[in-house]
């Protein structure tokens, strides 16, 4: 099939397994790990063409791609912020598709808040702590947190305020290190991508319509919906998804050992 808002991870078979998960470098473990330790005939495809929302159009037009290529999806999984996401993938493809996805797998989903976008600012910083100033670090934290707690209902105000401090802190990089402007713009760019995803996943939820997602933690969360299916792992959050106990339960899932 032609792909424009999808990345194969692998391909084993004609179902589709749709992962929903930022499509950018992250420093956890991520669905490539899992896609390619589980042994399913399936073809496993990873979002790609994400944008600023809203996420009701944006998964119409993910939905319509697949739903054009004529293959079957068995099974929707969405990880940590992408959870919220993937529901609403889910729904967008019962609306179209002869038949729903079957499985809807939430992995250690989270729901975005003002702190969630303050802690993904800070974390960015993280990369770049060394060419900073003590006092520029101090400042960039001191604006996250007065952010989320000024306007905790206004992602999109947060998220601008931090883009702009971001930006003005990479220049200040790229002039320490003589960097090109155009690998400033390509950080600046990166994160933004990271905001703007963030904010698409913050439209979402964990129901819906057509299926009872099932969710997988890591430990130390609390389930997020009430009666929901719920199975935790001994495996931290940053190696779920490379956790071999959590590739044969998903295996086994896809494959109809378990029926959940």
């Amino acid at each position: 099939m032609e792909r424009t808002n999808w990345r194969q991870l692998c391909d084993r078979g004609p179902d589709l397994v749709l992962c929903l998960d930022f499509p950018g470098g992250r420093a956890v473990a991520g669905f490539a790990d899992l896609a390619a330790a589980v042994p399913v005939e399936a073809c496993f495809l990873h979002i790609e063409g994400v944008r600023a929302g809203p996420l009701a159009a944006s998964a119409d037009r993910w939905a319509a791609e697949l739903t054009a290529a004529g293959r079957p999806v068995r099974a929707v999984l969405g990880f940590c912020a992408g959870a919220a996401i993937a529901t609403r993938l889910a729904d967008a493809i019962a609306g179209t598709a002869a038949a729903p996805p079957s499985t809807v797998v939430l992995i250690d989903a989270d729901a975005v808040t003002g702190d969630s976008l303050a802690t993904g600012f800070t974390e960015a910083l993280e990369s770049s702590a060394g060419h900073l100033t003590a006092g520029e670090l101090a400042d960039a934290r001191d604006l996250a947190e007065q952010l989320a707690e000024s306007y905790p209902d206004d992602l999109p105000r947060i998220a601008a305020a931090l883009t702009d401090r971001y930006d003005q802190l990479m220049r200040a990089v790229a002039d320490r290190l003589r960097l090109h402007e155009f690998i400033r713009k390509e950080l600046t760019d990166g994160f933004t991508a990271y905001l703007d995803y963030l904010l698409l996943a913050a439209e979402g939820g964990f129901d819906t319509r057509t299926t009872t997602p099932l969710f997988l933690w890591s430990p130390g969360h609390e389930p997020l919906v009430e009666g929901a299916r719920n199975i935790t792992f001994e495996t931290g959050h940053a190696d779920l998804l490379r956790d071999p106990q959590v590739h044969k339960f998903v295996t086994d899932l896809l494959t109809g050992e378990h029926a959940w």
